[in-house]
């Protein structure tokens, strides 16, 4: 232990939100849980389980440096409540199209790396048509939604939800094969049971880890967690030196069924 007061070792933290630092338990909420985050009326949309505050609360008493990664757009990651998350000096949000810096703003120098290195206003106009195609398409399908997510003026991703009333786990897989085989090259699509987003190059979240990581001038002292339980997580997380995955987390139900 003698090593870490001589050396200027830091702890950093990337974290995933939903289903990992707090989760919706519908009618079950467990007993200590707390409101962690509120939908667009104010009402609480997910709680934050003791074991999870525990987790959170043993980062930050290690010292830290919590960045929260998370598919939700800008307006949806200000709905969160847990202050250790909300007072991070940057966070990825939008699957990772957008860094915020500690006041929320979209970072400029990420901005300007996303211009030189992948023709923001070129993929603009290809989420642009691949949505009004995917619009006309499912015109007559009143069971699929879709929605073009533009987050701090940066054109990110296409969401696409199937509807909860009558779902059926065949629509999933059906909506799931008409995207794939609408995907540009350096696209990727996020699946999550009836949720999926049809992702721009840039909007993945190894990419914006990367960035911050060498903004912050990380070095072979420092020492890194992942947290994450998709898999879309799974390309920064495999980065880290350690990975933290709850125990429901998607990327555990992937294996089990290969």
């Amino acid at each position: 232990m003698e090593v870490l007061t001589k050396m200027p070792s830091r702890l950093f933290v990337f974290t995933d939100l939903d289903d990992t630092l707090f989760q919706s338990f519908n009618n079950n909420v467990p007993e200590h849980a707390i409101q962690a985050t509120v939908d667009v009326d104010g009402n609480t949309y997910a709680h934050s389980s003791l074991q999870q505050q525990k987790l959170l609360e043993v980062m930050v008493k290690g010292g830290a440096i919590i960045i929260p990664v998370t598919g939700r757009r800008s307006s949806s990651f200000l709905n969160c409540r847990l202050p250790d998350v909300m007072k991070s000096e940057y966070a990825i949000v939008s699957h990772g199209a957008v860094i915020l810096n500690k006041q929320h703003h979209v970072l400029n120098e990420w901005v300007t790396f996303l211009e030189k290195h992948y023709a923001l206003l070129h993929w603009q106009g290809v989420l642009n048509v691949m949505y009004e195609q995917l619009l006309e398409y499912y015109a007559e399908d009143k069971n699929v939604r879709v929605r073009l997510i533009v987050d701090q003026g940066i054109t990110a991703y296409i969401c696409i939800k199937i509807n909860k009333v009558g779902y059926l786990p065949e629509k999933s897989t059906q909506v799931s094969s008409i995207l794939n085989a609408r995907l540009k090259r350096n696209m990727l699509l996020h699946e999550n049971g009836r949720n999926f987003a049809m992702l721009a190059p840039y909007a993945q979240k190894k990419v914006a880890v990367d960035f911050l990581k060498e903004k912050m001038d990380f070095n072979q002292f420092d020492t890194v967690f992942a947290m994450g339980d998709s898999d879309s997580d799974l390309p920064f997380m495999n980065d880290a030196d350690f990975l933290i995955v709850p125990q429901q987390a998607q990327i555990f139900k992937k294996e089990s069924e290969q």
